[in-house]
């Protein structure tokens, strides 16, 4: 039996840390053991990577299983699960723009909803509803960036704001999938 080095161990945890933190709907311990999984199979493929080369390799690999525990929990619920990437092009595209408030789903299939640029509407109802549960700042800093255009600069401690902030709204938009889902199965 082939040993795995601590330092492969060590950039599966990073890379499945991340990912965790970017899709809130996985666990970083099942995110590594796929990756870790996936690196076992297929060793010798990976000797001649040098450690960023298969940090990225792994976020690759990690993105994969992310990608099927979201697909697997939308069919089983049948709710969306928002990550902050998706809610920055909402708010970038759409948010703001009132023309997009009138577009209506053409679809009741979320996927198809979700991945349809004609029918951002739910995204933007469900933005409203959890837009509010924001403190000030939280608000604030997504309103300057989004509605005014005063990206800040990356590194700053108004990008940190805007980012935690985009975070929070994530998490409250996905708080409140989590939230219905109970409601309905207590009738």
């Amino acid at each position: 039996m082939t040993h795995v080095s601590p330092d492969i161990i060590d950039t599966a945890r990073r890379a499945a840390r991340r990912l965790a933190r970017e899709n809130p709907y996985t666990e970083a311990d099942d995110i590594q053991q796929f990756i870790l999984l996936k690196y076992w199979e297929a060793q010798d493929r990976f000797h001649s990577y040098d450690p960023a080369a298969l940090y990225n390799v792994f976020r690759g690999i990690g993105l994969e299983h992310c990608k099927a525990e979201r697909l697997h929990y939308t069919y089983q619920t049948a709710a969306w699960i928002y990550t902050p990437r998706e809610v920055r092009k909402i708010l970038e595209h759409a948010y703001y723009n009132e023309d997009q408030r009138e577009v209506m789903p053409g679809r009741d299939d979320l996927l198809r909803v979700a991945a349809d640029p004609r029918s951002v509407a739910i995204s933007i109802w469900d933005i409203d509803e959890a837009f509010n549960g924001l403190s000030d700042d939280y608000q604030a800093a997504i309103e300057r960036a989004y509605l005014h255009g005063d990206r800040p600069t990356h590194g700053s401690a108004d990008q940190k704001r805007l980012q935690r902030a985009i975070e929070r709204l994530t998490e409250r938009l996905n708080t409140k999938i989590d939230m219905r889902r109970k409601k309905e199965a207590t009738r």
